[in-house]
């Protein structure tokens, strides 16, 4: 009897690297993206915050006698980089929950795709989408000119680039998030509850700050001396802290510098491992 030989002797069943399935997830749903409605209305409303921000600061120019001594941009700039962060965030927020709702992680799982790959694509997609969403921002900036010429400028554009940087914990935030949550509604509500409850701390500190000791209540003094107390620990946790030295430089005319973006960065990619963990303990199903 002949002896037939196995068609598959010598295939390779092992599936691609990291890179690869990182590379091939990123590129499926960019695409998908950029053609989904809500990018284009987001783009429109941050195209829409310009023109009436660009607008209004145009009429009181005209009208009043108003000494621009800093970027007239800088608080535009502040708004649209903190509003991309935290919807990108919610968008991530709901990412793994809405695939562990409709049990196409099992299908990633199986095709087979690693929860690594699974974590840094979801992230990838949406600073992609940040990226995109901002390049159109500083083209409709450069096109529209909505302050007036010599005000705008392609290098002006391009110094508060770094400032992106420290919105991506958030954005780290929502995919922790969306890790552990079983639902979409659960994981919205804990991530915008957690964004919340940091931005009070935030706010209520920095009030506090501005006030004097004369000014304040005994109460007010020791809640004080408590937030100061642990501000070293939240602000190196908290995904909120970058979007609060945003917002913070905007009224000191005072830039954060290089080692807050890079604590910004660091901090990011450790939530992104923590969601890596937590969706392994987690699994595919809720």
């Amino acid at each position: 009897m002949e002896h037939v030989r196995p068609v598959f002797v010598g295939l390779k069943l092992s599936p691609p690297g990291l890179v690869r399935q990182v590379t091939l997830l990123v590129l499926r749903e960019t695409a998908a993206k950029f053609h989904a409605i809500w990018f284009w209305l987001v783009a429109t409303t941050i195209s829409l915050m310009a023109y009436l921000y660009g607008a209004g600061f145009q009429n009181t120019f005209e009208t009043e006698t108003v000494v621009v001594a800093a970027d007239p941009l800088a608080g535009l700039n502040a708004a649209v980089i903190t509003f991309l962060g935290l919807v990108l965030g919610l968008r991530l927020a709901a990412g793994l929950s809405w695939e562990r709702e409709h049990g196409t992680l099992e299908v990633l799982l199986v095709g087979p795709v690693s929860w690594t790959a699974i974590i840094v694509s979801k992230y990838l997609v949406e600073l992609v989408a940040f990226v995109g969403l901002m390049g159109l921002y500083c083209l409709y900036l450069l096109l529209a000119q909505p302050l007036g010429g010599g005000v705008i400028s392609p290098g002006e554009l391009l110094s508060f680039a770094g400032s992106i940087s420290l919105v991506l914990p958030i954005m780290g935030l929502g995919l922790l998030v969306s890790a552990s949550a079983g639902s979409v509604r659960s994981a919205v509500v804990v991530y915008l509850s957690v964004v919340s409850l940091l931005a009070v701390y935030e706010a209520l500190l920095g009030l506090l700050r501005t006030m004097g000791s004369d000014e304040m209540s005994l109460f007010a003094l020791y809640l004080r001396a408590a937030l100061e107390g642990v501000a070293p620990v939240i602000h190196a946790l908290s995904p909120v802290a970058g979007v609060g030295l945003l917002i913070q430089g905007v009224f000191t005319q005072v830039a954060p510098g290089s080692v807050h973006m890079l604590a910004s960065a660091i901090l990011a990619v450790a939530l992104l491992a923590a969601a890596r963990l937590m969706v392994r303990m987690k699994g595919a199903s809720a």
